[in-house]
Formats: structure tokens, C-alpha cells, sequence
């Protein structure tokens, strides 16, 4: 959510954004990007990795990397792991439309790629210039579009978004835009929930534009951080819906307040010492929300009381775990003048969803580490059981990304989306129902034995 791989003097931080995916694309492989679809129906896509790679991602949630072999074909792995995947494609020569593929069960044959019509544009939001880019199906009839709106990655959306394939190829337009700071955009790089919001309700109304007579219901698609923007973004614009996946309805510093609790019961702790990370994270959570004004003396007597026990040196979270070790003033100074991204530390959730009058989506991951599911879910449920608009999806076995996963020694390692997980958001796109099954999906209502 709001994650990074950025090292500090103090340690390795957790404060910001993933790792971006600005690196050197080789032509020979970024030629095949794009989406194809079998004689039978079923859909792939292929996208960029950093340097000579692609990875591809089928509509039923398989995954996989892939590099060109000797022999012309390209294989890889599975997921995001080590393990060998049998799927091997013959992609052709750079300007052919068509692909082979095989071991890749449902997807064998040949598959030639979707044609989109596509537009490339600019929009202008708070003073800024930002790149945008409108794809929809070919053809003159209206379809419903979804506007992508970021989560904490620093990366270009126009490069690296998947989804600008994989919604479309379903019937579905979507407008994708590089956020400030980011790609072709201007500005700084920012996580000022505010603005970006502002950001995406302008990316809207430009997606609306473009789009013309061929503009069905337009709304609002977040992930991961884009869960507190695009709600936001539906109060500031005419949105016809929002969807959101893997995001939280707590502030940010409750995800770190989550996340400490999760590391620290995956060690073993007791429920006594959770109770007192939880005085230790409200702390650390009420300082980052003002700025360092409100809870310096608590950090103090907290440290002091507690600051020699094992549970107290094993807490992590997203900034939690570095401000205990560099000190309040240590951490702020190299915070501040750093990595301060303007952050909405104390967003509200809550107050923002109740102004939001457009039918809602929003997908957990009932495994999520990043963005902890539970008090969402509670506080969605009691949303739905006042009459809202929301239909509230899970995904039991998955983790951040709505993905499944393997326990190795190392952690978690990604295999694959969860089975339906596409497909789903194919469907409430289109006409704000869902159809049938989504692999182990389930809708998760006001009543809480539903899981």
C-alpha cells in the first residue's frame, strides 16, 4: 500500500511505494505486448518486464515469465517464482499479429491479437500536465469505461498497467494515466490523497471527453492505495461507480497498526503483548498523523517501559519499527527531508465513503499481509447493513494483488490471481451484476458468520 524497498541509515524502511519499473525495455520483446485471444475464447495477455522479458497473464489467473530461448520459443516460471512452467510460446517475428501456444491448458492453439482502438492524450489537473491514454473495444457501440487510478507505484501506468489490456479484451474501455511525478506526467511524486483524487476526477472527465458518444458508464478502478483515492475521486466527479481492489477502509496508520499485529502474532506473541504493540502503533500512528506534534512524551514512557522486551525490538510495520529504533527526531529528520511524500496519514475512510452516492465494488484478499482485510471488511458490512450500495467480494486464500501464494522458507511467493478474479471485474464493469461463480469468491454480506 504504501510500501518501498528504500534503505535508510536507519535500516530498511517500509515507508512509501514499490519498486518502479523504469528500466531499459528491449524492442524485440515490447513488440508482442498486447492481448490475443484463441479460436476457442480464452484471453491472454502479454506484458513488459524490465529488460528482454514478458510476463503473461491468462483471464482465468495464471501467470508467468517468460525469456526467448535458443530455439526461437519463449518459457519461463510460474507466478513469481523459480518454478518451471511447461506453457511455451512461439511468438513470431516483431510485427506479426498472432501467437502459438503450448502445455498451457485452455489456451493451446493459436491466438491472434485483439485490436483496441486506442488514443493517446494529455490532461491538465492542478496546474500539471499528465499523460493519459484512452482504450476501448473497436466497434461504435457505448461501452463502460474505468478509469485506473494508481496505487503507491512509482512506475509509468502507460508502460506497465496490465489492465489497459485485460479490460478492454473483456468489453470493457479503460483510461490509464501516468500520476504526477511519475512516466511522461509532470509534478512530483505525491501521496497527498487529496490531490491525487483531484488527479483521477480530471482523468474522468477527459476519459469522458475522448470517449464521446461511445462513453456508457464511466467509474472509477483503484488497487492497493487507490482504494483511499478513488472513492475520494468519486466525490470530486460525475463517476457512475467505483471499484476497488485490495484496499483498506482504515487510515494509513491503521494498515501499519495491522501489519505489527500480524508480524508480531505470526511470532508467537500472546494476546497481552498485542495489547501492547497496539499502545506502542496508536502512538507512533497519532505522531506520523500530525507531524510529530501529538505523542512524543507517550513515545518516551513507551520506550522506556518497554524498550528492552524482544516484542518491542521485533516490530516492524510500514514505519512503526523505524521510528522505535532512530527516535522520534532521528526518524523525522531523515523522513521529512527524504522520503515525506505528503502522505494522508489520517485519511477517514468512513466519513468519505458515506459521500459517495455511486454503486461500489470492493475485492479483499482474505490472506492480505499488506493490507490486513478484517476491520475492512467489519466496517463494509456495517455499510451494507445501513442500505449502501456496496457489493463486497473475497477472496479467501489470496494475498495483496488478489494473489495465490506458496509458504517457502523465504515467505510468500506468488503463483498466480485468483481463479474468477478477472473475469469478475470484467463482469461488474459491464453492468454492475455479477454472474454466476468466481472461482472460490464469495460475497461477503452485512451478517458477519459470512467469511
Amino acid at each position: 500500500m504504501l510500501k518501498s524497498g528504500i534503505v535508510l541509515a536507519l535500516g530498511a524502511a517500509g515507508l512509501l511505494t514499490a519498486c518502479s519499473g523504469n528500466e531499459a525495455l528491449d524492442p524485440a520483446a515490447i513488440c508482442h505486448v498486447g492481448v490475443y485471444q484463441t479460436a476457442s475464447g480464452s484471453i491472454i495477455d502479454l506484458a513488459p518486464v524490465a529488460g528482454a522479458d514478458l510476463r503473461w497473464r491468462a483471464l482465468d489467473g495464471q501467470v508467468g515469465r517468460i525469456s526467448a530461448g535458443e530455439d526461437g520459443l519463449w518459457s519461463g516460471t510460474t507466478g513469481w517464482t523459480d518454478q518451471p512452467n511447461p506453457a511455451r510460446f512461439d511468438l513470431g517475428e516483431c510485427g506479426t499479429t498472432s501467437l502459438t501456444i503450448e502445455g498451457l491448458e485452455g489456451y493451446n492453439g493459436v491466438a491472434e491479437r485483439i485490436e483496441l482502438d486506442i488514443i493517446d492524450t494529455e490532461f491538465e489537473s492542478d496546474g500539471l500536465t499528465l499523460a493519459g491514454r484512452l482504450l476501448l473495444p473497436q466497434g461504435a457501440e457505448p461501452v463502460p469505461i474505468a478509469v485506473w487510478v494508481h496505487g503507491s507505484e512509482r512506475d509509468s501506468a502507460l508502460d506497465w498497467a496490465y489492465a489497459q489490456r485485460i479490460m478492454p479484451a473483456q468489453g470493457v474501455g479503460i483510461f490509464v494515466y501516468d500520476k504526477r511525478g511519475t512516466g511522461a506526467s509532470e509534478g512530483e511524486y505525491s501521496q497527498d490523497f487529496e490531490a491525487l483524487a483531484g488527479d483521477a476526477a480530471m482523468a474522468l472527465q477527459r476519459a469522458r471527453e475522448l470517449a464521446g458518444p461511445r462513453a456508457g458508464r464511466v467509474g472509477l478502478f483503484g488497487g492497493s492505495q487507490g482504494g483511499w483515492v478513488a472513492p475520494l475521486a468519486a466525490t470530486m466527479s460525475d463517476a457512475d461507480f467505483v471499484m476497488v481492489s485490495f484496499g483498506m477502509m482504515v487510515a494509513p496508520t491503521d494498515e501499519d497498526a495491522s501489519e505489527v499485529q500480524l508480524e508480531l502474532r505470526a511470532a508467537g506473541y500472546d494476546d497481552e503483548v498485542l495489547a501492547q504493540a497496539a499502545q506502542v502503533t496508536d502512538v507512533t500512528g497519532r505522531l506520523m498523523a500530525s507531524g510529530f506534534t501529538d505523542g512524543r512524551e507517550d513515545f518516551t514512557r513507551l520506550k522506556q517501559q518497554w524498550g528492552n522486551e524482544d516484542w518491542f525490538r521485533a516490530i516492524e510495520g510500514e514505519y512503526s519499527g523505524q521510528m522505535l529504533d532512530a527516535g522520534v527526531t532521528g526518524f523525522k529528520f531523515v523522513y521529512l527531508n527524504f522520503f515525506d511524500a505528503g502522505t494522508s496519514w489520517g485519511h477517514d475512510s468512513i466519513e468519505v465513503m458515506n459521500q459517495v452516492e455511486v454503486p461500489v465494488l470492493w475485492v479483499l484478499a482474505g490472506q492480505d499481509r499488506e493490507a490486513p482485510p478484517d476491520a475492512t471488511r467489519d466496517i463494509l458490512r456495517a455499510l451494507i447493513a445501513e442500505g449502501r450500495d456496496i457489493e463486497l467480494v473475497e477472496f479467501a486464500n489470496a494475498d495483496h494483488g488478489i494473489l495465490e501464494f506458496v509458504e517457502t522458507d523465504t515467505g510468500r511467493e506468488s503463483t498466480r490471481y485468483a481463479d474468477g478474479y478477472f473475469r469478475l471485474l470484467g463482469d461488474w464493469a459491464r453492468n454492475g451484476q455479477l454472474e454466476g461463480s468466481y472461482g472460490d469468491a464469495l460475497l461477503a454480506g452485512p451478517v458477519a458468520q459470512q467469511p
